[in-house]
């Protein structure tokens, strides 16, 4: 069962996390709505206890971030550099993460929902206890990901990358998986259509006869 995040009734309002993230690395029991975020580079940013609602970020490097119990809806983070950050009880809700780099990072108790996150980048990472739900995960890269209680609902993983990451116990009967790339060995356990499974048995060599 996924934990979500637990925000109190009366957030301090940011009004201004431009300026705040200039002098500052932490924030905490805030709500931060309708900005723009640009040019901050900051290693280690922390949000505890935040909501971030309609934020655009540009041009940030934000590695090693920290995220912890933080609600995050209808934000830009496209493109943005989260290598070796922790999301601890985050939901993302309707997010733009295209090309987003989430390399080496540790997702607990995450959820994403109705978000773009094509040609995102998870290379390396831990997941433990995560949804995807409806999400484009078109031509994104999961490599080496450790998985623990992982859900796939509903998503478009199409031409994903999954090299080297074990797919046991992992649903994805209800997902788009046309063109994804997966080693023969980490398939197993997984869980498929016959149509998907046919299909997967074409892609290693084996013909079937009929």
């Amino acid at each position: 069962m996924i934990l979500k995040p637990n925000l109190h009734n009366n957030l301090d309002i940011c009004e201004n996390a431009n300026n705040f993230f200039y002098s500052n690395d932490t924030l905490k029991f805030s709500n931060i709505t309708n900005q723009k975020i640009t040019n901050i580079s900051l290693t280690e940013i922390e949000f505890n206890e935040c909501l971030l609602d309609n934020i655009t970020f540009l041009n940030c490097n934000l590695e090693q971030a920290y995220f912890m119990n933080c609600i995050i809806k209808n934000c830009d983070l496209s493109n943005i550099n989260f290598r070796k950050s922790s999301f601890k009880k985050v939901h993302f809700i309707n997010c733009r993460l295209t090309g987003t780099n989430f390399e080496n990072s540790f997702f607990n108790n995450v959820i994403f929902e109705n978000c773009n996150l094509k040609s995102s980048i998870f290379d390396n990472s831990t997941f433990d206890n995560i949804e995807f739900n409806e999400n484009n995960l078109n031509e994104s890269s999961l490599l080496s990901i450790k998985l623990k209680n992982t859900l796939f609902n509903v998503c478009n993983l199409t031409l994903c990358n999954f090299s080297n990451t074990k797919l046991n116990k992992i649903d994805l009967s209800n997902c788009i998986i046309d063109g994804i790339t997966v080693y023969p060995n980490d398939l197993k356990g997984v869980i498929l259509t016959e149509t998907q499974a046919l299909n997967f048995i074409k892609l290693i060599g084996i013909n079937i006869k009929r």
